[in-house]
């Protein structure tokens, strides 16, 4: 599952959550989001590789245009040995082997920019993520405390109720 699908999902859930009255949280499957943090932790490492790969297909390009330029040079060398005006050839063999390679450096550069790019779009995306996360944890940690605390202040409250009117039987 790719990570764009996983928040989606995780999203949906949110979404369909229950509400806590008179508040603005939510109540979700422990259990659900467990596992979608588990599948979002997998698909990261993919999503990494995939940008590994786009940086490692720059030096293929790199390569594929040295082979090219080294071919070039070979055609004008070749060339030359049936024309007379060897310094022109060579010299347009080493210009269009040169625009080859700096053609070729441009796009690994730019390649490589954009894998730069998507993989720091990802690791912010996942750092969001996590954090919100987090929060969202925080939030619902600290709500079920101030539901234990209202459930035990009431509690308190009909025990001293009881005791008080135990004493006043006493009294009587």
């Amino acid at each position: 599952m790719k990570v764009e699908e996983i928040l989606e999902e995780m999203d949906n859930i949110l979404l369909e959550s229950g509400r806590v009255p008179f508040t603005n949280k939510r109540l979700v499957e422990e259990d659900d989001m467990a596992r979608l943090l588990d599948e979002l932790r997998d698909a990261m490492p993919s999503q990494l590789v995939e940008a590994g790969r786009i940086v490692s297909d720059r030096q293929r390009i790199l390569e594929e245009a040295q082979q090219k330029s080294d071919e070039i040079i070979q055609q004008a060398k070749a060339y030359h040995s049936k024309l007379t005006d060897e310094n022109l050839i060579t010299r347009q063999a080493q210009e269009q082997a040169n625009e080859i390679v700096t053609s070729a450096r441009k796009e690994s550069e730019q390649t490589l920019r954009e894998a730069e790019q998507k993989a720091a779009e990802i690791m912010e995306m996942a750092q969001k993520n996590a954090q919100e996360l987090a929060m969202d944890a925080a939030g619902y940690a600290d709500q079920v405390f101030n539901l234990v605390e209202v459930n035990l202040s009431q509690s308190l409250e009909t025990v001293r109720k009881g005791h008080d009117e135990l004493k006043q039987q006493f009294r009587k």
